[in-house]
This record gives C-alpha cells, structure tokens and sequence, in this order.
C-alpha cells in the first residue's frame, strides 16, 4: 500500500492504492478534516468510537449520502460504520440529536458504541425546546427522538427506548416531569429523590431503584431500602421546612445527620431513637448511638456552629466542641458556661471544653471574637498569635497577660513564639502580622513579598519592617534587607511588573522581567537588577552597569528600554560604549536568552547607524526588518548624505532590510514614488495625470520619467503643458 497525500503539515492519515494519488479531492480532505473545513486538526486514521457522528456531519455539510461517506473513508484509510447503517439522507436538525457538551467544554459527537440514555434525549430536547409540561407529551417526544437515533445508526438504552410519563416524572429533581433533571446517569442519585417517587406513586421503593437502574442511571442508593414508604416518613427526611418545603434533604450518609435529627424531633415530638430506627429501615446510614429523651427548637444554637465560621455549621458529636462556641452561645442565651456545658452533655457531646462557670462578660466577647469587635465569628480552640497581639495593643497589656486570659477562658491551644515575648505592642506592630485573610505564623518564614508590600504600605525600608516583626517574636524573617525604601518595589516584585499580580519567583529572575519593571517603574534596567538582589532575589543573568546603555532605546542608559536587537540600536551601543557590535549583539543575546545574527555586511561604517534610523538622525525610532517600503527611505538618506540612491540600496541590503532600487531613480523622483512602488498594480493615465497635476509636471514628462524607472504606462500621446499654478486663497 502507499501513502495516499497528506494534509499539509500532518502525518500520512491513510493508505491507498497508487492511482488514488492523484484522484484525492477537496472533499476528501473535508471528510478527513475534524471541523470538516479541509484544513487542520485531522481526524485520526482508525476508527476513535465517534465517527459515525462524523460522517453524518460530514454528509450534512457536503450535501452528500452518509453511505458514501462512510464509503470513501474507509477506501481513505479511516474504517468507518458499514455504509448500510445510515439513513438515505441527513437533516439539519439531525446534528443537536448527535452531539453533547460536558459542562461549559465543547460540543462533542456521542459515542458510537455507547446506548444513548435518557438523560441524552431530555437534554436534546431541552436545547431544541421541545419540552412540554406535559409529562404524556414529553413522554411522545423522547420516542420521536429514539426513533430517529435509531435510523441514524445508534443503540438506544432500553429503558430510553420505552420512557413513559412516569418516568419523566421520575427523571425531574421537582417529580412534575419538569427541568432541572436529575444529574448525568454517572452521578449518584439520591435516596430521598427515590422514596420521595415511592410515597408520591405508592410504588415500592426497590421498584424504583430498579426503573432508574433499566433507564441507565447507574449510581443508585447503597442497600435495598424499605418496602413503602408514606407521608411523615418523607416529612421526616426534610430539613427547614417552609410552605410544605424543605431547604434541604437528608443525604444517604448526611454527616450532619444528627443536627437533622433533632430538627426532625423537635418538629414532630416523636423521640430521636423512633426517628433514627426508622431513617434507617428506609435505608439510611445512621449510626447506634444513645439519644436524648427529648429536644426542642432551642437546642438547635447548641449544636450549630454558625458562631465560629459565619456560615450554617454542626457541630459533630464526635470532635471536639470549641471553647469560642460554648462561651459565645452562653452570652447569647445569658445563662453562664455551664449550663450550656451541661445542655451538649444531655444532647450526646462528650468533648467538651473546661471553661469557668460563670456569665460571659462583653470584655470576654470581644477578647474571643475574631475581630475585636464581640460579633461572630469567633475563635475556635486556636488562638493565633497575630490575635493576641492584637488584643495586647487593644487592651495596653503585655502578649503574656492576653495569653493567660485565653487560658482562663478555656482555650487550650494559645499560639506564642519560642522566643521572648514583647513587653507591650503598638497598634502599628499589631497590624504588622495581619494579612487581611489572617495572621502570621511566629513558628514559619515569614514570605519575603510580604515584607515588602508592607515597607511599601508604610513607606519604610524592608529592613525596618523585619526588624520590627523579630522584635514581636517573628525569628524566620528575611534578611539582609534595605534600609532606605524604594517607590518601584512593588512594580519590580509582581509579575509583569504589575502590583497586583502574583509575585515572582525569588529565584532565577529573567532579564526581560527586569526591562519591564525598568520601563514601568522608569528607572535604570541596573538600578532594578541591584534592588532585586538587594531584596533578596537572584537572578537568572549576572548585571553590568553597560546593560543599561545595551538596551536603552538611544544607547543612553535611560528609559524606554527596547528588548528587540536592532541593527541601528546595536551599533549605537558599541560606539558608545566602545566596543565591538558583536560583543554588544551576544550580551543582549545573553540577556534575552535568545540568539539573533549579525547581517555580513563586510563591517559596519559609523553612517550605518544614520541610514538604520528611521528619522536619519541616529537615534530611535529604528528602522524595522519588517517595515513597508523602503525606497523613500533610500531617496531621504540619499538626499542628505549626498550618496546615489543605489549605493544607500546596496548598504541597506546589506544590513538586512533588502530593497530593489531601480537603477535610473534619483533623489528627484520621490513624488513618483507612490506609482513606483505599487507592486503589480498597472499604473493608468488617471494616475498620471493625478501625479501630474500634484506635482507642477506635465503629464508627458510625468509618463516618460516612469518609463526611464521601468514603470509600465498606458502608450497615449500625454499633454506636454504643465498644470497651471494653483492661485492663492483670498482671505
């Protein structure tokens, strides 16, 4: 076999016979084109479990028969589905039953081999609006698609095939046969959505299951649940019931399952030990504990954690329960610690704290809440350090005083430094260690941008904030650091030199991070290199005072610095600096950490750096290798030094911007050049009469001067009378 033409740019994507070499069409490489467009990516020789969706969009778009298609693909190298497995014809509306997205990421053809389920069908019908709140006409819909999947070579799930009004309703998270659905057939289904179908039909629940499971939803509940269920069993599966429904429903494996218990016991009266046992015979996983005898709506702040994270959080009866929350809920039910102690103990909490058996105090309340300020959230059992300076500075104590507060209160796990504690703290220091998000840890490093956002912040050297945070107990703090600070900091330790973004690595600092916090921060490129080391980075290049003049736009050493190696730029740098363009061209080579050549242009003359520069004037901007047309460049260099527009030619292409100067043009034809640079364009009379007329030429003189410039011009006899002199405006 050999190779049949490949697509540009990929492998060989089949075989054939010889004489299929030259009979490969446009369409062809449609076909074999993934966005059948005949241009890259290609689809994969062998079949990839998809193709039939392919060849049926491939016919779509080529208006031709699937079967022939799927036919040529297969003489093509790429075994598609027997061609007697598609239809005569494909419809338009054919491509939404064919393909599927997963979340937000691209349109996919479903697979081949797959069944189609249901949850498939109800999203085809959902996008294409044919839902109805109808359950019987839902039902009638799913079968018109199954049908027609069918005819397109697909395998329908049974239980697709056979959907019936129940089982939309089966199939809907609300069970009225109406959107949302329940989730793709490889997410877990719910207990409660299987019981909650149970009651409402008066099936038996493993019915159910087994329904679910024959429409192709997988994942179903562990452990056969109950027989029946009836009504205030569901009641009791609900949590916050409000206007007959619940905000939520009990999971199989809740780990809130107690909280939902005692809601359940207090909204029913019925004993937490009845609830347990028979959540249980309907199949959930709660486990044999002893409960108490009764509960009410009060209980519920007792277990509830909502005091230490802000958010709805239970406490687990397992874990233990944070002092912060034993002494917030006592303020707020003013009763003292130990009777809110004694209430966790009767409801089945064996892990509590030792806190003092008294009233909470508004003094205690603010010393616990997170924020100084007595509101929720407070702290756990943890006590951060940042927080006890914090309070120390607040309250004009020492750290140590704070810390035995804490500990009277009950909180076991007071973080302080190894070290030494301060005497008293500032509010200053005290906001030294808050993060915004937090507190700094005495016992970690303390990260090096972190220093400098804050020097910056306060508008002192980094030296001064590290000093200042060892003095509060902060052992771990970078240094040597500078003591005077700089505006630019921020700029030279961001990515893209941009505060606000995230910090740079501190190691193997690149040259063009240090150019562009050069150029934003508008000091010297040497300057950056120096504090960057100075702070604490290494970089990935080793600075020299001469970068600065070797990237600088006119070889000055002051910003804009430029990062490209223009030629003119290059020999700029090696006159200033006195060294060899070579030398000059490899260290920004170095510094980019990319290599370009030098033109050969048999060494390079001081007037080079005049004709590379764009105004002629030896300075920025340069003249770019990519730049338009060169020829008015060539006549203004010749004008002013004096040389043939051919010799600034032959220089210039020499020093690689290459242009074609006609050998009879002279610095007197630059108002021709607009008809001498057209590049292929025929020039006709309307132009040279337009030429003529700007210019004061006359048109025979403007055409016979184009042809001595090898310009083709229409052959008519031009007038020889020059334009008259356009008279002056009137005031």
């Amino acid at each position: 076999m050999t190779p049949v033409r490949s697509a540009p740019g990929s492998p060989n994507w089949g075989t054939g016979p010889p004489e299929q070499l030259a009979s490969v069409t446009d369409d062809d490489l449609k076909m074999i084109s993934r966005d059948i467009d005949g241009v890259a990516p290609w689809i994969r020789p062998g079949n990839d479990g998809h193709l039939r969706g392919h060849v049926l969009e491939a016919a779509r778009r080529l208006n031709r028969t699937p079967a022939g298609i799927a036919a040529r693909l297969t003489e093509l190298g790429h075994p598609a589905p027997a061609p007697d497995s598609f239809p005569e014809r494909v419809l338009d509306e054919d491509r939404d039953l064919i393909t599927h997205r997963d979340g937000n990421g691209p349109e996919r053809w479903i697979p081949d081999d797959t069944p189609v389920t249901l949850g498939h069908v109800i999203a085809v019908l959902q996008r294409k609006g044919k839902l109805t709140r109808v359950p019987q006409q839902t039902a009638s819909e799913i079968a018109t698609v199954c049908e027609r999947l069918t005819r397109l070579g697909y395998r329908i799930h049974p239980g697709t095939a056979e959907a019936t009004a129940d089982d939309v309703v089966l199939v809907s998270l609300g069970l009225d046969g109406l959107p949302p659905w329940l989730p793709d057939p490889d997410e877990p289904v719910p207990l409660h959505h299987v019981l909650r179908f149970a009651q409402a039909h008066d099936r038996d629940p493993n019915e159910v299951l087994a329904r679910l499971g024959r429409l192709g939803y997988h994942r179903l509940p562990e452990g056969p649940p109950a027989g029946s269920v009836d009504h205030e069993e569901i009641d009791l599966l609900g949590y916050g019931w409000e206007r007959g429904k619940p905000r939520s429903w009990l999971a199989q494996d809740d780990p809130a399952w107690f909280p939902h218990l005692l809601a359940a016991g207090a909204r029913t009266g019925r004993a937490l030990a009845e609830i347990a046992d028979r959540l249980r015979a309907l199949g959930y996983l709660i486990p044999e504990q002893e409960f108490p005898a009764e509960v009410s709506e009060s209980d519920f702040p007792l277990v509830g954690g909502r005091a230490l994270t802000g958010a709805e959080y239970w406490l687990s009866r397992t874990d233990p329960v944070p002092a912060g929350h034993v002494l917030y809920t006592a303020h707020a039910r003013g009763v003292s610690a130990a009777s809110v102690l004694a209430r966790l103990a009767e409801l089945g909490y064996t892990r509590l704290p030792d806190v003092p058996d008294r009233h909470v105090t508004e003094d205690d309340l603010r010393l616990i809440s997170r924020d100084g300020d007595g509101a929720a959230p407070v702290l756990g059992d943890t006590v951060p350090y940042g927080r006890v300076l914090r309070a120390a500075a607040d309250s004009g104590t020492g750290p140590r005083e704070i810390a035995d507060r804490y500990r009277e209160l009950g909180y076991t796990d007071v973080v302080l430094p190894d070290g030494p504690l301060p005497g008293s703290v500032t509010e200053r220091d005290a906001g030294l260690v808050d993060t915004g998000t937090g507190w700094l840890a005495p016992h970690e490093p303390v990260p090096l941008p972190y220093v400098v956002r804050r020097a910056h912040a306060e508008g002192v050297g980094p030296a001064d904030v590290a000093r200042r945070l060892h003095a509060l107990g902060f052992p771990k703090v970078p240094a040597p650091l500078p003591d005077t600070p700089h505006p630019g900091d921020l700029i030279m330790i961001s990515q893209n030199a941009e505060p606000g973004k995230p910090h740079i690595p501190l190691t193997g600092v690149p040259a063009h991070h240090v150019l562009r916090a050069a150029n934003a921060a508008e000091v010297s490129l040497h300057d950056v290199a120096v504090r960057l080391v100075a702070l604490g980075y290494t970089l990935g290049f080793t600075p020299h005072p001469d970068d600065a003049v070797i990237l600088s736009e006119n070889a000055c050493g002051r910003a804009p610095w430029l990062w490209w190696p223009y030629l003119g730029r290059v020999l700029l740098a090696a006159k200033v600096l006195g060294r060899t363009p070579e030398e000059i061209n490899d260290r920004i080579g170095e510094l980019r950490g990319r290599e370009s050549d030098l033109p050969d242009a048999g060494g390079f003359e001081e007037e080079d750096i005049l004709l590379l520069s764009e105004e002629l004037d030896a300075r920025a901007p340069w003249l770019s290798e990519r730049g338009a047309s060169l020829l008015e460049h060539v006549l203004r260099a010749a004008r002013v030094t004096g040389r043939s527009p051919q010799e600034i030619g032959e220089r210039l292409t020499l020093l690689g911007h290459e242009v074609q100067v006609p050998p009879a043009l002279d610095v007197r034809d630059g108002d021709l050049l607009e008809l001498i640079t057209r590049f292929g364009k025929p020039v006709g009379a309307a132009d040279v009469l337009a030429v003529a007329s700007r210019t004061g030429r006359s048109p025979a003189e403007v055409a016979a001067r184009l042809r001595e410039l090898d310009v083709e011009v229409p052959d008519l006899d031009y007038p020889t009378r020059r334009p008259a002199p356009t008279p002056p405006r009137l005031p």
